[in-house]
């Protein structure tokens, strides 16, 4: 049995996405101004509808939606990644690891991108924790007071993990 996957997100995820995006231990550390506002369902809906040059991934543990995981500006320079385990109650288990590990190798075999970068409160520790262990160093100051943290993916399409 499968431990994690991830799947292409659909309309139908929103409201679950929606629901976790409420939960302030979540939403402080995203990388936004608005983080004392949470988005309204119209905010929402516009925002799946007028995605562009990215992919989103309903993240599955033990076939149950957990969380999400994206990859922004893929046609750009340094894509973005990020992720968050919406079920708080599942943190520091590795999910998160087994995740950003399987969509790091999805970004080098699907989308052919070489470099990713994430954007990381400073605050979140374990944030920080995952992405270092995976690769990423800190490059810099990023937007809303957040750190940048780059990563090549110089490993062989081989290589990819399966979970």
């Amino acid at each position: 049995m499968e431990l994690v996957s991830i799947w292409s997100l659909t309309k139908e995820d929103l409201p679950l996405l929606l629901a976790w995006s409420q939960v302030k231990e979540i939403w402080k550390y995203l990388p936004t101004s608005r983080r004392d506002e949470q988005p309204t369902w119209e905010e929402h809906l516009k925002w799946f509808e007028t995605r562009q040059n990215r992919v989103d991934w309903l993240i599955t543990y033990l076939k149950r939606p957990v969380g999400v995981v994206h990859i922004d500006g893929i046609n750009g320079e340094c894509p973005e990644i990020g992720l968050y385990i919406g079920e708080i109650t599942l943190w520091g288990r590795g999910i998160g690891y087994l995740v950003l590990d399987l969509a790091m190798g999805q970004a080098v075999t699907r989308l052919g991108i070489k470099k990713l970068c994430a954007v990381i409160h400073p605050d979140n520790i374990r944030s920080i924790r995952l992405f270092t262990r995976l690769g990423f160093k800190k490059a810099g100051g990023a937007r809303y007071g957040q750190d940048l943290y780059e990563c090549s993916l110089d490993r062989p399409q081989e290589a990819v993990p399966e979970y």
